[in-house]
């Protein structure tokens, strides 16, 4: 068989060209619409059924402090090995606070009235 002859494919899909190369030329992309979408009525149908928008309409400043700045006072570690629910209850009230440890530690020496000077 001769590269320029056409057979019929093992599957009857019809007549498949001797060479990948001939196929590979015939492929032509199709023309992509502009904006096939009007994306203000999108919104509006999106908004009567309750869904909120996930894209930022301002962008939110970040507040971060550079690990360079310098800290009010030194630091010291402080490890304790407490009852799993006394960490527990430590923990959520952090969580419930959103305090850091050692903020949650200051806040509980203020309302003991105990000196933390």
């Amino acid at each position: 068989m001769s590269t320029d002859e056409t057979t019929e494919d093992a599957f009857g899909f019809g007549a498949v060209s001797a060479t990948a190369k001939d196929k590979l030329k015939q492929i032509r992309p199709s023309a992509v619409p502009e904006n096939p979408f009007d994306i203000a009525k999108i919104d509006a149908v999106a908004e009567i059924a309750g869904f909120v928008s996930r894209e930022v309409s301002t962008p939110t400043p970040y507040s971060y402090r550079s690990a360079k700045a310098a800290r009010p006072e030194p630091r010291i570690p402080l490890n304790m090995r407490v009852p799993v629910s006394l960490g527990n209850a430590f923990q959520r009230f952090c969580e419930e606070n959103r305090y850091s440890y050692p903020e949650a530690l200051a806040e509980i020496m203020k309302r003991a009235d105990l000196p933390t000077v």
